[in-house]
């Protein structure tokens, strides 16, 4: 059985005009992809009730299995999702009692006035199924249609995915599954452009419409979403396992994780399970480093701080650089990555210390250090070791790659795994002033 279809639209001029990024479309399209069905596109259309029939209406005629629409479903005139809805559908909108009940009970129970577009809300196309809307007041709905099922959910990112968990997944894998059973999980890369992981699972890549991989790129991290669908769980979870294994034989220790873990958990339980704490010193990423890191829940029971130095000066009197070092290395260089790692870790008196040091662009570069060096030092309690890194892109991409191959090195250091980057053996000794 081929793996069902589904299209995702995403409605709000907002959207459009780049005033605000979509994280819905994306989040609603691997949570599909995860169950085994296939995404054959993802657009956003603006809050126009033509331009909704119009996409509505096209993905309709062609019988995708899911049309997925997420936004519009507000109390304001521009929410015009309903009315897209039935106009694509041929039919009217008609007045849900217990929903206009639910709404109105839900702003008198928070001490609000009940405003006037309420009733706006609480309309659904006839022989629609209302979904459950737990932490919002814009319920969505759904409608079948032929062989299409329309779903329509509310466009604030964590409404629409409990109303997608609660109200619409459930209902996917009893009907639109045909009775298979998708197992799914999430292999997680650190060090690799999709290009090259694509190249090296070439050789091992399944050949089976049951089994469907997906790449999701994100400054230095890839996830690969694997899912496989069979009419036996267990059947299903056993292709699933051999995939992965397969796959981690090919990638080797760029797998970091398996599942939601991310690298900065990963790194956190390294450390637990040692007693040991991290501490940060950065230069070109600013801070990036330290965000990744106390993004994480828990981060203090680990992280003791980090210090942002981007000035020579700040190197020398906040980490202890000699001034001598910087004047004969440069300040982007594997001595003073050392020495910043080093000196971070006697200052902040932490069993680990990272440093990074680069040139993060679009100037500054030259023959000899070009934009996108990067130089990462990484001290242990024993050791210092750096690795030496050269990034494409623009200046917010060599950035974000920088700190994600930082975490990386600190997780490959703790491993005793060798380095990302090349390793580089300072010319001279790093040292700090106590």
């Amino acid at each position: 059985m081929s793996a069902p279809e589904a299209v995702v639209f995403v409605v709000g001029d907002e959207l459009v005009d780049a005033r605000r990024n979509d994280t819905v479309g994306p989040a609603l399209a691997r949570r599909l992809e995860s169950i085994g069905c296939h995404v054959r596109s993802r657009s956003v259309l603006p809050d126009n009730v033509q331009a909704i029939v119009s996409a509505l209406t096209q993905a309709l005629a062609a019988e995708i299995d899911i049309v997925l629409i997420a936004g519009g479903l507000g109390p304001h005139e521009d929410d015009r999702t309903r009315e897209a809805v039935a106009q694509s559908l041929g039919i009217e909108l008609e007045l849900d009692p217990k929903t206009l009940h639910r709404l109105e009970e839900n702003y008198r129970d928070r001490g609000r006035d009940v405003p006037e577009g309420v009733r706006r809300q609480a309309l659904r196309p006839r022989d629609a199924e209302t979904l459950p809307s737990p932490s919002g007041t814009a319920p969505g709905f759904i409608v079948r249609r032929q062989r299409s099922l329309l779903v329509a959910l509310p466009g604030a990112p964590r409404e629409a995915d409990e109303s997608f968990t609660r109200g619409v997944l459930p209902l996917l894998r009893r009907s639109v599954a045909g009775g298979q059973t998708t197992a799914t999980t999430v292999l997680r890369v650190a060090g690799l452009l999709a290009a090259d992981v694509q190249r090296a699972l070439a050789p091992v890549m399944p050949n089976s419409e049951a089994v469907r991989v997906n790449y999701l790129e994100t400054g230095g991290e890839i996830e690969l979403l694997l899912s496989a669908r069979a009419q036996d769980p267990d059947e299903a979870q056993q292709q699933l396992e051999q995939v992965v294994a397969n796959f981690e034989s090919r990638l080797g220790g760029h797998v970091f994780a398996r599942g939601k873990q991310s690298l900065t958990g990963v790194l956190a339980e390294l450390l637990r399970a040692r007693a040991w704490t991290l501490a940060s010193a950065e230069s070109c990423t600013g801070g990036l480093i330290g965000k990744r890191i106390t993004d994480l829940s828990g981060a203090s029971e680990f992280y003791v701080g980090g210090v942002i130095t981007y000035s020579d000066e700040h190197k020398v009197r906040l980490l202890g650089v000699a001034e001598d070092t910087l004047e004969r290395c440069g300040a982007v260089s594997a001595e003073v990555a050392a020495s910043m790692a080093q000196g971070c870790r006697e200052r902040l008196r932490a069993h680990v210390a990272v440093s990074v040091t680069g040139i993060a662009g679009p100037g500054g570069g030259s023959a000899d250090k070009p934009v996108g060096l990067v130089y990462i030092g990484v001290a242990l309690p024993d050791a210092t070791r750096v690795a030496r890194h050269t990034f494409g892109g623009e200046r917010d991409a060599i950035r974000q790659w920088s700190a994600t191959a930082a975490l990386e090195e600190v997780r490959r250091a703790l491993k005793d795994m060798d380095t990302l980057g090349q390793r580089v053996e300072p010319s001279e000794p790093a040292t700090s002033l106590r």
